[in-house]
């Protein structure tokens, strides 16, 4: 594979964020708004990288026929080009049978290679200064057994797929984790063992057994409707010694992985055991020549490491959204920090009557950024927002 010296520049990305209204409930719907989806990237010289989509859940089986619908519907458009993507159960806001959130990347002289495990499409972005992977959906969600053996085939599949492609979970960057019934508690022999705290216990161990470096990626683990686990990521493979990924911190939160034992809900795996905090970093930044990434992670109203404004949408909503500028404005390393601009955000509201309130505040906040909100559970009880995103720099 060869490349000229005036290849290594950061890969750019955009995101688009499309929806289908409920009256447009067909496979011809599906294949317009994916019609959509290409036309933009058309528009911007762009070729579609990931999408996630969201839709609502009324009941196991009708989430199941529309995420069949809309599986065959991208395979059948894209056909040897099919993207990353997930169809993942959470409500869209405003009501509408799916909205999508597509990924573009553009620029001149990349290799973008189309792949498949296990019927399972993922995709290589490379340049001169980097190999990306994306992929979604690792896990088997039509096959739900139990959380912990959920949680174990999806990270075992994210093993194999690093593997398949020379790489490891150091190489992870950016990581979501989609846990179904996210605070369900289940009653084992008389130890109540929360379904988000089992995935932990499960995604320590593979980060203990697969992955040698100190810090996290970026991550966000939520709530989805239906039984499973689901994991979509990013991993990155630097080809040249001007790539760096460091974890960013905000000063005023707690790092999650050295939360103590009284804020992880449920009893521990196992007798005299302790139990294993989330293992992210609140965000991570990518720098490369000429264009820099910062992954936010999931990030909630937490100070320290205590909920702020319980029962107060409105106080959760902007104590998040200071936490997302506080990440903004960290110092570990950052180019030049008037090119910085907000690329995505994702909003997960708890509480569907909480989403008038939360979307008057966020476009407030962030006029003409492309943003989704959708309804999930947050990996606390108490919680009733959680924010994500993605910013730029050029440099």
């Amino acid at each position: 594979m060869n490349f000229s010296k005036d290849d290594s520049m950061g890969i750019e990305k955009s995101y688009k964020v499309l929806g289908l209204e409920k009256d447009n409930n067909s496979i011809g719907g599906i294949m317009r708004l994916l019609h959509k989806v290409k036309k933009y990237g058309a528009a911007i010289n762009g070729q579609v990288f990931k999408l996630t989509v969201f839709t609502s859940c009324e009941d196991e089986d009708r989430y199941r026929s529309k995420a069949a619908d809309f599986s065959r519907a991208i395979f059948e458009y894209f056909r040897d080009e099919v993207p990353a993507f997930n169809i993942v159960s959470q409500k869209p806001f405003p009501d509408s049978l799916f909205a999508v959130e597509a990924g573009f990347v553009t620029g001149q002289n990349l290799q973008i290679h189309y792949k498949m495990h296990r019927d399972t499409p993922y995709i290589l972005i490379e340049n001169a200064m980097v190999k990306e992977l994306w992929m979604s959906g690792a896990g088997e969600p039509d096959h739900f057994r139990d959380i912990e053996q959920d949680a174990i085939c999806a990270f075992e599949q994210v093993v194999e797929i690093l593997e398949k492609e020379s790489m490891t979970m150091n190489h992870i960057i950016r990581q979501w984790n989609y846990v179904g019934e996210i605070l369900k508690m289940n009653d084992a022999d008389g130890r109540y063992l929360q379904n988000y705290q089992v995935f932990n216990e499960v995604r320590g161990h593979f980060y203990k057994q697969y992955r040698t470096r100190k810090d996290f990626p970026a991550a966000t683990g939520i709530g989805v409707k239906i039984p499973g686990v689901t994991i979509d990521f990013c991993a990155i493979k630097s080809l040249v010694n001007r790539v760096a990924s460091v974890p960013v911190n905000n000063p005023n939160q707690q790092n999650a992985y050295v939360y103590g034992q009284e804020v992880l809900v449920g009893s521990a795996p196992a007798t005299n055991a302790v139990k294993q905090p989330p293992q992210f970093e609140r965000g991570r930044l990518l720098k490369m020549q000429g264009y820099s990434t910062l992954f936010l992670s999931g990030t909630a109203s937490i100070i320290g490491q205590e909920t702020i404004g319980i029962d107060d949408v409105k106080k959760q909503t902007l104590v998040t959204i200071d936490n997302l500028e506080r990440l903004s404005r960290s110092p570990e390393g950052f180019p030049n920090r008037e090119t910085w601009s907000y690329n995505l955000l994702r909003v997960y509201v708890k509480k569907e009557d909480d989403f008038p309130v939360v979307q008057q505040i966020c476009k407030r906040h962030f006029p003409e950024v492309p943003m989704v909100f959708v309804q999930a559970d947050v990996c606390r009880d108490n919680l009733l927002v959680e924010i994500e995103g993605e910013m730029v720099a050029k440099n």
